[in-house]
């Protein structure tokens, strides 16, 4: 009987984690279609969930690219001063299931400043 209690209470407490983790995160993504375009980074928002590029399109469109969160981010190499407002890049983003346009989900980046790169490979593609 104690054992069963002790099953579900760490039945119980996944779940719960599982649904907060779940809470955070953008809308479902294909990163199976992806949409790739040269921009001009407005602003960078560092912060936890996921760091957030606004950038403006080449064709004057303002769009929000969410990208991991900081700790993954610097465990990539990526810092504060690695993209900055201002910075020309190119830019590859994975597009919403739904069909809405924003925010589109960064897939690969790269500064026109330095010719820095990053990408992140989708899975299951």
């Amino acid at each position: 009987m104690q054992q069963a209690l002790s099953g579900l209470t760490a039945l119980a407490l996944m779940l719960g984690v599982v649904g907060v983790a779940d809470a955070h995160h953008p809308p479902q993504m294909d990163n199976c279609y992806s949409l790739t375009f040269t921009a001009q980074i407005e602003r960078v928002e560092w912060r936890n969930p996921h760091v957030e590029l606004i950038v403006l399109a080449d064709d004057g469109e303002q769009h929000v690219l969410v990208w991991l969160n900081p700790q993954q981010l610097g465990l990539a190499g990526v810092d504060r001063d690695t993209v900055r407002a201002g910075d020309d890049v190119i830019v590859t983003v994975g597009m919403r299931e739904d069909g809405e346009d924003e925010p589109m989900l960064l897939a690969a980046i790269t500064n026109n400043r330095d010719g820095w790169e990053w990408s992140q490979t989708p899975q299951g593609c």
